[in-house]
This record gives C-alpha cells, structure tokens and sequence, in this order.
C-alpha cells in the first residue's frame, strides 16, 4: 500500500513547484544568466532561505526541473508505444514525444540545454546516469525487437541505441537552433537517418 504524503511533505512538494514554475517564467523572460535568486524569490512570493532548503543554487534549480521533467516524458514516451508497432514505428513515436516537450518549452529549454551539456560534478553525474537508463530502455527495445525475429541476433541493442541517441540529440540541437523549435519538422528531418541504421539491423 502506498503511504500518503503528510500535509508536511505536500506543503514542500507544492512550494518546491512553486518555485520551479517562477523559475522557467523568469528564464523565459530574462534568460538564465540574468535571472536573480532575489527576482526569484520575489515571483515565487517566498523568502531566499526558502529557496536555499530546496535549491543549492540557481544551477541546481535550474537542472532539478529539467531533470524531473525529462525523465517522466521519456517514461511516458517508451509505456505509450503502441504494442503493435514495428521497430520503426516505435522510435518514430519516442521522436514525436521528446520533440514535442521541446517544441512546447522552448525558450526554458534552451537555457537548460546549454548548460546540462556541461554540467560537472554531481548533476554531470546524475545526468549521465539518467542518460545511461534511457539508453538501456532504448536498447531494451531493440532487444524485444530480436525476440520476436524483426531484429538480426547478432544486432547489439546498446550499439544501436547509442546511435540512434546520437542522431536524436543532433536533432535537438539543430531545433533549438531554429527561430522556433517544430517537433514534425525535427522528426522528418531525424527519420531518414533512423531508416538507415534500423534497416541494417532489421531481419
């Protein structure tokens, strides 16, 4: 049975997303190397020392959201792929859902993205944890795929996962690039080169 937050811990979850959100309006607005610990505190309507129980700095506030919100849409991107469908059609979809947050929160985004890639210490840490699950679930995929004969046997998972993060990561630069990030259009750029490489490994 799950346990049931106390009114302690809501209160904290609720002001840590309080924070969160003045957080991307504020970046939205003056970007993030001009946004304040003050004008933050200010918008979220708490005090700095409240910030600080949540947030080490604006650096860690800045990646905690980021962090939380990639993971669930990456989740919910692989637990809705249509059973169904084949290996292409699969990542397809994973495009559409990863592309479409970006499209979505662009302007935060970027700030995020540009300093996540590089990150040091501890959120380099977490961020490349977090990238290596994402990579075993992707790999996973291909590894369903050679259960049920659509995949060669010898194809590594974990290679072409790798691969195909790369590709997908080139499309994300190159839309947060553009004037205005659209996820079809990224998609239709990045799924010819999918094709190639899921058309040598496919049986």
């Amino acid at each position: 049975m799950v346990r049931k937050p106390s009114l302690q811990e809501q209160r904290k979850r609720e002001t840590r997303q309080q924070i969160q959100k003045a957080a991307r309006s504020l970046i939205i607005e003056c970007g993030f190397e001009k946004t304040t610990m003050r004008a933050l505190a200010e918008k979220a309507g708490v005090g700095l020392g409240t910030i600080a129980l949540h947030f080490n700095d604006k650096k860690s506030l800045l990646f905690s959201t980021f962090f939380e919100e990639i993971g669930e849409v990456l989740g919910q991107a692989i637990e809705s792929i249509p059973g169904d469908a084949p290996l292409m059609g699969q990542f397809r979809h994973m495009l559409h859902c990863l592309y479409g947050y970006y499209s979505e929160q662009t302007l935060f985004l970027r700030s995020v993205v540009k300093e996540a890639l590089f990150a040091t210490g501890e959120w380099k840490e977490r961020f490349d944890a977090q990238l290596m699950e994402a990579l075993g679930l992707i790999a996973a995929i291909v590894e369903n795929g050679k259960a049920t004969g659509e995949v060669k046997p010898e194809v590594s998972g974990a290679h072409v996962a790798l691969v195909c993060w790369s590709l997908y990561l080139n499309g994300l630069i190159d839309g947060l690039n553009a004037e205005e990030f659209d996820a079809s259009k990224q998609v239709a750029q990045v799924e010819p080169l999918f094709e190639v490489v899921l058309n040598g490994v496919l049986a």
